[in-house]
């Protein structure tokens, strides 16, 4: 990691999205059982794209997904 990686700050909104993100992408899984190292690869892919500038949940929670190749058309993964 490096060290502009370990300053980043986000804002509330920035912080409130992500959380709603992680929230949405970890429920959507759920069925299809979650593991401690799927919880982190999505957060890490959170916190990338909302370092990128991203503030939408729905596309953050979306963007977590396509990491792990899940498109979220079907509806067994609505959340």
């Amino acid at each position: 990691m490096s060290a502009h990686e370990q300053n980043t700050y986000f804002d509330d909104q920035a912080l409130a999205a992500m959380i709603v993100a992680y929230d949405r992408a970890c429920c959507s899984l759920r069925p299809l059982g979650l593991t401690p190292i799927v919880r982190e690869i999505i957060g890490q892919r959170i916190i990338e794209a909302a370092r990128q500038g991203e503030r939408d949940p729905e596309l953050l929670h979306q963007q977590a997904l396509a990491t792990l190749g899940i498109e979220k058309t079907a509806n067994v993964l609505a959340a």
